[in-house]
């Protein structure tokens, strides 16, 4: 008997509420798994969150006794407002939190010690997402390897449930470039356009609406204009408001600008479809584009040159903190779509070579100059093509061009024919793709800039050229101009070699106010919208 009282209380002593061995944090990290969160399965965190709370003997970090803390209850707030920075605060536990820290009784230490754990991976999760984005780019991009910064996100969280300033950890996680700023009050001023919009629905537009022509919408859609900025006439409108024309014509071609659409004023499918629907797809074009933003690494070796392949835009820093007027920029043409795609990568562009041959890609000598040579005899002496065979021009007889990719490749000479044109910037990568002239300038002047093979056509390559040596006094515009015409290829190394980055985002926001919105070229917006709705614990 004094034995069987002697186990039963050793028992009551193992299952009270301050056994450490018995701590629901503990058995909950150990399994993983949290059933009180949206996102259950805790994987990502648990580990970093194990070593937290193991430190502490499983004693809770967002509770006094059995109350929250004043840092318990700020950090719920931020949640809560997760949707100015384009996360979802559901993903986060925000309204359960915050009803949890808002019970009028004591919940007892079971119940508080899993809402303790619910908020340390809401705060770990969300910390992650503003330092690295919430999914991998390489789940999205296989070719997309950025450098990963150290980070430890349950450090993050001891330093969150320590402060009653939490945004003050969490702005220092996130890109410190002005932009991504810009895009952030983009994001909060289009959430509000879009709560208001009940009040810009437009009525049925024709299938094609020219200028010129009776719309009896046009006084809804000259407020909705006026709303998104296009609109900037300050006169009055005209009385009756039903006609198509004029200053309303001009806000059009300038939302059409916007949207990375050709300025002409007709409004079409493409034109009509963003205007019908011109808030929720656009916010979720902000929140794809922040997303990629936190892919970024947060420090760069030098200031960094970013192509941005759906805008058809290079833009060329000179720090980290540039702002519009000191960056370079121009107009670029990209790999076609569904064909020769422009890959998302980085790499480190280290010389320039002035009067470039053309090693021709095997694909392209196979599918399009080997063809078209066996049908013309003429066609590679026309195009100043050569066949080279270790190292040798051969004449371009029949059974040489037949061994093309078999022994023989195909270079084009230096030029203004050269489809190089008359510079190349080398970033050495597993893709062979480079930015380069191109004797093609048309291109540059229309909306939609995808024509390439896959490398990166400039549209301005002497500026191009004069920023990146720029460091070398010697390199004037004299000079450089001089060994482009000068027919021989010329090597100059860069002193310091510039990241360079190939990014894909939809939605810019300039200084001015004006938010620019491209279509989606290649479908990785809609790949990265199937990734994000799986859910936490991302890959």
């Amino acid at each position: 008997m004094g034995r069987s009282l002697t186990v039963l209380f050793a028992a009551f002593l193992t299952v009270g509420p301050l056994a450490a061995q018995d701590s629901p944090i503990r058995d909950l990290l150990v399994a993983e798994r949290h059933p009180d969160l949206r996102w259950p399965d805790i994987r990502d965190v648990a580990p970093g969150l194990t070593r937290l709370y193991a430190a502490r003997d499983w004693a809770p970090l967002w509770f006094d006794g059995d109350v929250p803390t004043p840092s318990a209850r700020a950090m719920v707030k931020v949640l809560g407002e997760a949707g100015v920075r384009g996360l979802d605060p559901e993903d986060y536990q925000a309204t359960s939190l915050r009803a949890e820290l808002n019970r009028r009784h004591d919940p007892g230490p079971f119940i508080r010690d899993r809402a303790d754990l619910a908020l340390s991976v809401a705060a770990a999760r969300f910390a992650l997402a503003l330092r690295r984005g919430r999914v991998s780019p390489e789940t999205v991009h296989a070719t997309y390897k950025l450098p990963v910064e150290p980070f430890d996100p349950a450090a993050t969280v001891d330093s969150l449930a320590r402060s009653s300033e939490p945004n003050d950890i969490l702005r220092r996680l996130e890109p410190s470039v002005l932009h991504y700023w810009l895009l952030i009050a983009a994001l909060v001023r289009y959430q509000q356009l879009a709560r208001d919009s009940a009040d810009y629905i437009l009525p049925p537009l024709p299938r094609r609406l020219e200028p010129g022509q009776v719309y009896a919408g046009a006084s809804t859609l000259r407020r909705l204009l006026r709303l998104l900025r296009d609109d900037r006439d300050s006169t009055l409108p005209p009385s009756p408001d039903s006609v198509y024309a004029g200053a309303l014509v001009e806000a059009v071609r300038r939302f059409q600008i916007r949207h990375g659409l050709t300025p002409d004023g007709v409004i079409g499918d493409s034109t009509r479809v963003r205007l019908e629907r011109p808030f929720d797809a656009r916010i979720r074009q902000i929140e794809l584009t922040l997303e990629r933003s936190r892919w970024m690494p947060r420090h760069y070796s030098a200031p960094p040159l970013v192509v941005n392949v759906p805008a058809f835009q290079l833009y060329a820093f000179t720090g980290t903190q540039s702002t519009e007027a000191s960056l370079l920029s121009m107009n670029v043409v990209v790999g076609r779509a569904f064909k020769s795609e422009t890959p998302l990568f980085a790499a480190n562009m280290e010389y320039l070579v002035f009067s470039p041959a053309w090693d021709v890609p095997s694909a392209i000598a196979e599918t399009e100059i080997k063809p078209d040579a066996l049908k013309d005899p003429e066609y590679l002496a026309r195009n100043r093509y050569e066949l080279v065979r270790n190292g040798d021009v051969v004449p371009p007889w029949p059974e040489n061009i037949a061994a093309i990719n078999d022994g023989i490749r195909v270079r084009q000479t230096p030029g203004p024919h050269n489809a190089l044109g008359e510079v190349k910037f080398v970033l050495p990568n597993d893709f062979q793709v480079y930015l380069h002239d191109t004797p093609t300038k048309a291109l540059f002047d229309q909306s939609r800039r995808d024509a390439s093979h896959g490398c990166i056509r400039v549209g301005d390559p002497m500026a191009l050229a004069r920023f990146l040596l720029r460091d070398q006094p010697e390199w004037t515009e004299e000079k450089i101009r001089e060994v482009m015409n000068g027919g021989e290829p010329v090597r100059v190394n860069l002193r310091t070699p510039v990241p360079v980055f190939i990014v894909y985002a939809t939605a810019i926001a300039r200084e001015n106010g004006d938010v620019y919105f491209y279509p989606d070229l290649y479908g990785h917006d809609a790949a990265l919208q199937r990734a994000l709705a799986e859910g936490y614990p991302y890959r």
